[in-house]
């Protein structure tokens, strides 16, 4: 299968490393420097440079492609992906983009094309989990626990970005959504802070983040659903300091 990946950032890079040990795959970004890491990292993986925002050009960049990968930044999210819909070409997304994907519904079932969105860690695996047990059961609750925290917490941050550094901050700053009572309620990011014990990790705080997003709407007959994101005890307070102080305009 010829797969074309979308965006070689962190995420975008382990996608091709991986699926080129069993497809034939080439990876887009307008940055030489990320082809080139990808590139040291895996001979098998094809590169091209392109400016991914120009997407008038995407039917003529995918043509020669059965399958793409979005792994783009969330701020080209969704243009990104009805480009590739536009361009009758069936995909995966994981790019974590502020617009409701479900607008595209329509052009994709006009054009005959698969489209998975959503498709990460949290938001991604979390949705696929309430899937499979929604498919069993009934369900009077769901609250999706997310976080990727280094093992050696380090000052001052205590934390390192696992995926595109731009859309850790849309945890941060992004209003979150969560449905309370079967209506979605809005609140800011960071918001409803608690700590919370685990065996292994210890005491973790947590916050709202909008990562509920397609369920919100998909699984509408469950009254309440939140997610929240975990970090290492003070990490809230850093962050917004670091707002109010202006670093995150």
């Amino acid at each position: 299968m010829q797969i074309a990946i979308l965006g070689a950032g962190m995420v975008g890079r382990a996608m091709a490393i991986d699926l080129a040990g069993q497809h034939t795959v080439t990876s887009f970004d307008v940055s030489t420097a990320s082809l080139q890491l990808l590139t040291q990292k895996s001979k098998s993986v094809n590169t091209i440079q392109a400016d991914l925002r120009n997407y008038d050009n995407y039917k003529n960049l995918l043509n020669d492609f059965d399958f793409v990968i979005s792994a783009v930044p969330g701020f080209m999210g969704y243009q990104t992906l009805e480009a590739i819909i536009t361009a009758q070409k069936n995909v995966v997304d994981i790019s974590f983009f502020p617009e409701d994907a479900l607008q595209l519904d329509a052009l994709a079932k006009q054009l005959g094309v698969t489209a998975i969105v959503d498709c990460g860690v949290a938001p991604g695996m979390s949705n696929l989990i309430l899937g499979f047990h929604n498919a069993r059961m009934k369900i009077d609750s769901f609250e999706c626990m997310v976080g990727g925290l280094p093992k050696k917490r380090t000052k001052p941050f205590e934390y390192k970005a696992p995926f595109s550094p731009i859309d850790v901050l849309e945890e941060y700053t992004r209003p979150a959504r969560y449905v309370e009572n079967g209506h979605i309620v809005t609140k800011p990011a960071l918001s409803d802070a608690e700590l919370i014990d685990f065996e292994k990790a210890g005491t973790l705080e947590s916050f709202n983040t909008d990562g509920l997003r397609s369920i919100l709407f998909t699984m509408g007959h469950i009254p309440d659903m939140k997610e929240k994101t975990l970090r290492y005890p003070g990490h809230i307070d850093l962050m917004k300091g670091l707002i109010k102080a202006g670093f995150f305009r």
